[in-house]
């Protein structure tokens, strides 16, 4: 590891400096389309050439909505280039969803990629509809993302003011995670924290030269924090996957003898049923990784008969990605029952109820420190202060307990939130929409064990059973969610148990499910 790249200011520094070391190694692979690093490079300047010919730059954002490819790369490190803030749309997402994102970051410019589904343009198209003032938008295929950016309408952009929250947070990328409240919150990553992070997990990995499967969802911290920017670190060669398919990411994965694989344990689990985890697909990745939800210890088991190194980490968003990670050649025991050791020595301590940390075995609040952590979430000073304490650390919400190894062994949550194939689901936001529902008077949503997705919703409504049945609020959910957000079980009662306060009482609805 003594070549292994140095740690830079900025995710621009890596590019350039691969690109002049070895200008034609492979950079990004999709389908036909294969660059260097050397055109990488160009790429990158020439699109940054026309955001700044638009006066895009910083205090400006640059929002891009589409799948993973080699427009999300271009146009993030692009953005980076021209000194402004990249932010990415879930293209999952339902106008009303998009419309709250687009009203909050205030994107001067939405690059709509290629491959964007037609229902996602659609629902991009009644979102922009909604805002106050609208983004420029400009279409990867229309000719090409570079001609696209030159084409951009510089009297649109200036109707959009610099934004001197985002200047004062110093943010190269927003992401958006869900809160308490249901209203997604934009958290605010610099360059310093998603480099710091990225550098150690390339180097954990062993990623220098590699090349990596990138198949997450761009709008999420793990394509960019824990996939796409550790490859590029490193140098390696990021191979890009539009849409994830079982079948196909095996045949992706041999193919283009991907070394590092990082994915949710829904996706490994997929591959499993589908009959392509094995030796013949994977005979080339020497790492495998996986977070955001407990891997089955069986599967463990089997993957590690024949991939050298596995792993399981643990991140969040407000840390620029994974936090802490198994060490290499950790045991299975280690590797299904907790998810290692912090990735920055010294940045995780877990505290009780009086602040102090506690002791191996004892359980409390998981919370992190250090250069990886984000300064804020943009315009939301009253989450921003509950997020962090006064001497700078996270406080993540969950809770968790020191193995006697000294590993993290994740217990619980202090919120309500779930997660689902690795999506963070908060019930507020599912329960807001079923609320709005005509037929419903009261909603409450709980995060259940499920073989396949880790956690699944089940809703509780109180409406008349005649008024509405489990499929039709289904189809209500789907109108106004993503699709991962919707729950799979519905059950209509007549009412809710409540607390005396008024209050649904969850713990009631928890023992109806454990009854059935």
């Amino acid at each position: 590891m003594n070549s292994f790249p140095p740690r830079h200011a900025s995710a621009l520094d890596y590019l350039r400096q691969h690109a002049q070391r070895h200008p034609d190694r492979e950079a990004a692979v999709e389908g036909t389309v294969r660059l260097s690093y050397r055109d990488l490079s160009a790429q990158v300047e020439e699109s940054a050439s026309g955001l700044r010919a638009a006066n895009i730059g910083p205090g400006r954002v640059v929002a891009y909505i589409g799948p993973p490819g080699i427009e999300y790369l271009i146009t993030l490190l692009a953005t980076f280039a021209a000194g402004a803030t990249w932010v990415g749309l879930n293209p999952k997402y339902r106008s009303d969803e998009l419309a709250y994102v687009i009203g909050h970051a205030q994107p001067c410019l939405v690059v709509v990629a290629s491959k964007a589904e037609v229902r996602t343009r659609d629902e991009l198209a009644l979102a922009v509809a909604k805002c106050t003032t609208a983004p420029e938008l400009v279409f990867a295929d229309s000719p090409s993302l570079r001609a696209a950016l030159k084409g951009i309408n510089p009297t649109s952009i200036a109707s959009h003011p610099v934004q001197t929250d985002i200047l004062q947070l110093g943010a190269a990328v927003l992401v958006y995670t869900s809160g308490s409240t249901g209203k997604p919150k934009g958290a605010c990553l610099t360059q310093a924290n998603l480099v710091e992070n990225s550098w150690w997990l390339a180097k954990r990995a062993n990623l220098e030269g590699g090349r990596s499967l990138i198949n997450l969802p761009i709008n999420h911290v793990g394509c960019i924090a824990d996939t796409t920017l550790p490859g590029l670190l490193s140098g390696g060669t990021l191979i890009f996957m539009a849409a994830f398919d079982a079948v196909e990411a095996a045949r992706l994965i041999r193919d283009e003898k991907i070394t590092g694989l990082g994915q949710v344990p829904t996706q490994y689990q997929m591959m499993e049923a589908a009959g392509v985890l094995n030796a013949e697909f994977l005979g080339t990745v020497k790492h495998l990784g996986w977070g955001g939800a407990a891997m089955p210890r069986s599967l463990i088991e089997y993957l590690a008969g024949f991939i050298p190194d596995l792993c399981n980490g643990y991140g969040l968003t407000e840390c620029s990605g994974t936090v802490t990670i198994t060490a290499r050649g950790a045991s299975v025991e280690q590797l299904a029952g907790s998810v290692g050791v912090a990735v920055i020595d010294g940045a995780v301590r877990i505290v009780g109820a009086n602040g102090e940390p506690v002791n191996a075995g004892e359980s409390g609040e998981v919370q992190i420190c250090g250069p990886h952590v984000f300064p804020g979430y943009l315009r939301n000073e009253a989450a921003t202060r509950a997020a962090l304490t006064a001497e700078g650390w996270l406080r993540t919400g969950d809770t968790g307990c020191w193995n006697g190894d000294g590993t993290l062994r994740l217990v619980g949550r202090m919120t309500e939130m779930y997660k689902s194939g690795g999506y963070n689901i908060y019930p507020r936001e599912i329960e807001d929409v079923l609320e709005s529902h005509p037929g419903v008077t009261m909603a409450a949503v709980i995060g259940v064990a499920d073989p396949l997705w880790g956690e699944a919703g089940y809703a509780f409504v109180a409406a008349s059973p005649e008024a509405v049945d489990g499929a039709s609020l289904a189809t209500f959910c789907r109108e106004h969610l993503a699709a991962y957000k919707v729950p799979k079980k519905f059950e209509v009662r007549a009412e809710l148990p409540l607390l005396p306060i008024g209050k649904i009482d969850r713990k009631k609805l928890l023992s109806l499910i454990d009854a059935t």
